[in-house]
């Protein structure tokens, strides 16, 4: 299966706009007798001269298209209204649009046109391999009942994105940073139904941004865990830090806070576990730990009501049979509310879960699991091996449990960059929903990639669209792929021809131009990344940054204004800063005309002094030679 071509009539952003997603074809949409009564609208269709079969040479890869725009033109645009329309779903709805595709029929392609019967569509099919399909005035609420194959439709972007319609119906996997933000609070939910204690602690006492990343994690750990995780282009993590943190108890001795007794009690028991074996210091940190989130919850959120719960430590005790005990004698603690002895929620289920997540833990020692890393028990390491992803599954759900509003874990790879994660969270989502997702993947996938690269360095940039391909061909091998990128930077344009790439320009306040394949555009296939970036699709031929442009102006305003006579020695400096060397020439020129004599003598000395070190530096070079 694969999308040729869309005509959107008009759906939010996007009207009138002809959407050439083919290599093979070019699609052209003008309106015949314009401006005139009987005016209608004619659809062309012909062969791409520069089409080349196999180009990427991944066989199941069908195509590949780049849609390239500034922002505002309207390429996440586009994306949207294929997710909004196109997979079979609740909200699929297709009524007054065009779309071209192509169906495998036993070891044939079939191609079809779908549109509908009242928009007097004249066809002129060039190829003479489409067949049309109209259709009435009733909206076609599911495209499988016109004919068209099932899809999956997968939607990634990294940035968080407002106002989206997070709806999920058949047909389409949103695995975007927001859907997964969405969907950590949902799991929440479902995992719960049958406790809403506990739904509703963790609702409360945990922020969608830390499910988030500990959702993330986790499908980062399923991801490391496989041999596909060798593609990364970087060296892979071995093992997951998880810092105990202690940083909260500071809130006991700052401010109007201030609760000696508290602060005193946690010095105490912070000094006892000095002297403990390594094991023994980590189980004591992780109870100080659970301890202080436990009283900051009580002492800083629940101003309302708060709690007078305490546990005197005997002479003797240790700080984990003091901290297990203190968990454990809450269980029948009440308050009084209207005269009226109420048990706690929350105590209850810290009772029952604080003794397991210990157990939990020695076990993993035990078993040599989990390394200490840290002095005194301050962190552990998960090696990541087969075992690893039930384990933090487990680890995870603990957590979430027992810790309050605050934070007293920190999950970290090793010294990983933004980039980094940001690369491992890709490869990592895609990776979930081939082989950890409930849902059975369909044989046709189209996948859209909304600004992949944006967040990484140039190199990366450079080489994104090549590790994405490669991957995602792997991945999804007995699958039938059609990869839609949007982007709008000229790193992916270069490594694709000019029949793969959708130029889209913004023409005003909420319309644009969505250019035929057919242009005269340079060819974009191994073209020098800084000429495409000349091109006004990315820079408006301007390749210096904003800041430095409004100053040259100033200068070279200044220049030529005959009234000023005064010399402004820092704007000579800043000419003397110019990186590129015609430009600064130029204005060295423009100031010595200016200035007279003197300053062209000044000027020519400055040449001669460059040109005699280029000549040393050529000399330097024939002697080592």
């Amino acid at each position: 299966m694969q999308i040729h071509y869309l005509w959107i009539n008009k759906s939010h952003y996007l009207k009138d706009a002809s959407i050439n997603l083919s290599s093979r074809f070019i699609f052209e949409m003008e309106i015949s007798n314009s401006g005139q009564e009987d005016q209608h609208r004619v659809l062309t269709i012909f062969e791409n001269p520069d089409y080349i079969p196999d180009f990427f040479e991944k066989s199941n890869v069908k195509n590949v298209t780049a849609v390239i725009g500034k922002n505002g033109a309207g390429k996440s645009s586009i994306l949207k209204y294929m997710r909004d329309h196109l997979p079979d779903g609740i909200n699929a709805v297709f009524h007054e649009d065009i779309i071209a595709y192509e169906m495998e029929e036993g070891n044939e392609s079939a191609f079809y046109l779908l549109y509908p019967d009242d928009l007097g569509l004249i066809i002129n099919d060039d190829t003479k391999l489409f067949t049309p399909q109209p259709f009435g005035d009733v909206p076609i609420e599911s495209l499988r009942f016109a004919g068209i194959p099932s899809v999956d439709y997968i939607h990634y972007s990294y940035f968080l994105e407002y106002n989206e319609d997070l709806k999920n119906y058949s047909g389409l996997i949103n695995i975007s940073t927001t859907a997964y933000l969405v969907a950590a609070r949902t799991r929440i939910i479902e995992e719960n139904l049958r406790n809403k204690d506990v739904q509703s602690q963790l609702l409360a006492k945990t922020s969608d941004l830390q499910n988030l990343y500990l959702d993330e994690v986790a499908r980062a750990i399923q991801f490391l865990g496989s041999e596909d995780s060798k593609r990364l282009p970087f060296e892979r993590p071995t093992e997951l830090t998880v810092e105990i943190n202690l940083d909260d108890s500071i809130y006991f001795t700052e401010g109007n806070n201030k609760d000696y007794e508290t602060n005193n009690l946690v010095q105490l028991l912070h000094k006892m576990h000095y002297s403990e074996s390594e094991e023994e210091a980590l189980i004591s940190r992780l109870l100080i730990a659970i301890f202080i989130n436990f009283q900051i919850d009580e002492k800083k959120y629940s101003v309302n009501n708060p709690s007078t719960y305490q546990v005197s430590l005997k002479e003797g005790e240790s700080v984990r049979k003091y901290l297990l005990r203190f968990f454990k004698e809450m269980k029948d603690y009440t308050v009084r509310i209207e005269n009226e002895a109420v048990k706690i929620t929350r105590y209850k289920l810290l009772n029952e879960h604080v003794p397991q997540f210990i157990e939990f833990m020695e076990g993993l020692m035990k078993q040599n699991i989990i390394k200490i890393s840290g002095a005194r028990g301050t962190q552990f390491n998960l090696p990541l091996t087969e075992e690893t992803e039930e384990i933090f599954q487990r680890l995870r759900d603990y957590y979430l449990k027992i810790k309050g509003v605050s934070t007293f874990f920190n999950f970290r790879w090793r010294s990983l960059s933004t980039g980094e994660q940001s690369y491992l969270s890709f490869m990592s989502r895609f990776y979930h929903i081939k082989h950890h997702e409930h849902h059975k993947l369909q044989r046709n996938l189209i996948i859209m990639i909304d600004e992949g690269d944006a967040c990484y360095h140039p190199e990366w940039q450079r080489r994104f669209f090549n590790l994405t391909l490669d991957y995602l061909s792997r991945l999804f091998a007995e699958h039938s792929i059609q990869l839609i990128f949007t982007a709008n930077t000229p790193f992916l344009s270069s490594d694709l021809p000019k029949s793969n790439v959708l130029f889209i320009e913004k023409t005003g306040k909420r319309t644009s131009l969505y250019h035929s394949k057919d242009n005269n555009r340079t060819e974009t296939f191994a073209a020098n990344i800084h000429t495409l970036y000349s091109d006004s699709f990315y820079m408006d031929g301007i390749l210096i940054g904003e800041f430095a442009k409004n100053k040259l102006d100033k200068i070279i305003k200044y220049l030529n204004n005959k009234k000023v006579t005064k010399r402004n020695e820092d704007y000579l400096k800043t000419i003397r800063l110019i990186g590129e060397p015609v430009l600064r020439r130029k204005l060295l020129n423009m100031w010595s005309e200016k200035f007279g004599l003197n300053e062209e003598r000044l000027r020519l000395e400055e040449r001669l002094a460059e040109i005699n070190k280029q000549i040393q530096e050529n000399n330097n070079r024939t002697d080592n030679d």
